[in-house]
């Protein structure tokens, strides 16, 4: 340990982003493999923002109930079933999946595990993690997310351009397995209350709804644009493999700014929902570059969109969890709730207008939804402001 400076468990931080992969991986192999899934089940364009949005739409139940249960029975005991029945529906997938409905059926359990799972995660870290070390923390475990899709992208060109696309699923599935025995029964990770203070006594859910709908806005973006990012590069021109590298590009982008803006919270003391909405605000540019369809503008409208408009969210959790300190669980359970409906309603109409009238209609769209969620990311921390002040007098 270094002196004045608490130590990340790396135990922990390595159960936080294995898990989370593990329970997002389902959704980001089906976006990056849309392209050859579409060939071999016959399904149109619009399939994948529907299959996309069911796993979210299933994740958005068991999110507003997990960080509850998740505090009862331990956030350990609740990410080992849900990595394991994660495995089970990646193992489904690679039998079963012969039709749009038996893909359907599995993504939509899937999703449900990852919902139980994200609060759980969350949970798992606010207690096994120093508070001044918190936001780099946070920033590691939501590095999973472009983890995830940067598997999903390599996984074009090396298992579904050679040995198939449901060899992928089939390895995904192997590994969250092995993170489900990886995790320890419930004996660290819990929230300790101190003396005497209530698990409510900083809770009002006025301002998590309102947090919850810009969450909603910014991640139903950022969804369309992982589920539409191959299709769309292949639209202009892009062979499938080097599209799939286009994810892993973008999938980097996130990651880098996922742990630099965790790195940066932690030396900070407040305004972290200003740094969001600035990042989601940023996304938007990014968007709109990928509306111009023009091939030129696909790297960095890619870097743009993955840094900025998908790499707010571990800081975005951080600043729950340490507006929250005494109920981790269930104030990311319902903000995380948000960000699933979003991406139930962003892949769904990004696909409809790309369906009916054009890609460049959809990221216009798409920024649109960004820019707005920088809005209220704004208003909703203002209104966190004032519940605290009623809360806390004086």
């Amino acid at each position: 340990m270094v002196e004045g400076k608490p130590v990340i468990s790396k135990r922990v931080v390595t159960l936080a982003i294995a898990a989370t992969t593990a329970g997002t991986l389902p959704v980001f192999l089906t976006g990056a493999l849309s392209v050859q899934i579409r060939a071999s089940l016959h399904l149109n364009k619009a399939a994948t923002g529907f299959l996309v949005a069911l796993f979210f739409a299933s994740a958005t139940v068991t999110s507003l109930t997990s960080g509850r249960l998740a505090e009862k029975i331990g956030s350990e005991m609740v990410m080992k079933v849900a990595t394991a029945l994660a495995g089970i529906n990646l193992i489904g997938i690679t039998l079963f999946a012969s039709s749009f409905l038996w893909m359907a059926v599995f993504l939509a359990i899937a999703g449900m595990s990852n919902g139980a799972l994200q609060p759980s995660v969350n949970m798992f870290v606010a207690g096994a993690i120093p508070p001044s070390r918190q936001g780099f923390a946070f920033g590691i475990k939501q590095a999973a997310i472009p983890t995830a899709t940067l598997l999903a992208g390599l996984a074009v060109p090396l298992v579904a351009l050679t040995i198939g696309w449901r060899f992928a699923y089939l390895a995904a599935g192997i590994f969250a397995f092995v993170i489900s025995f990886a995790i320890p029964k419930p004996t660290m990770g819990h929230v300790r209350l101190p003396s005497g203070v209530s698990a409510s006594g900083d809770f009002s859910v006025a301002p998590l709804v309102m947090l919850a709908f810009a969450m909603a806005l910014g991640a139903g973006a950022a969804n369309a644009m992982g589920a539409y990012l191959v299709e769309n590069a292949v639209h202009v021109g892009f062979n499938p493999g080097d599209a799939g590298l286009l994810v892993v590009i973008g999938s980097i982008s996130g990651l880098i700014s996922r742990l630099y803006s965790g790195h940066r919270a932690d030396q900070r003391s407040h305004g972290h929902f200003k740094v969001t909405a600035a990042m989601v605000g940023i996304g938007a540019i990014g968007y709109f570059m990928f509306a111009s369809q023009a091939i030129i503008f696909l790297i960095p409208a890619t870097v743009v969109g993955y840094a900025a408009g998908w790499g707010w969210n571990g800081l975005y959790n951080f600043a729950v969890v340490k507006n929250h300190p005494n109920a981790p669980g269930r104030a990311t359970g319902i903000t995380q709730s948000g960000a699933y409906v979003g991406s139930v309603v962003g892949p769904i109409a990004f696909g409809i207008v790309v369906q009916d009238v054009s890609f460049s209609a959809a990221w216009v769209g798409a920024a649109v939804l960004a820019g707005l969620s920088s809005i209220f990311m704004v208003i909703g921390r203002n209104m966190l402001i004032k519940s605290r002040q009623t809360l806390s007098p004086g």
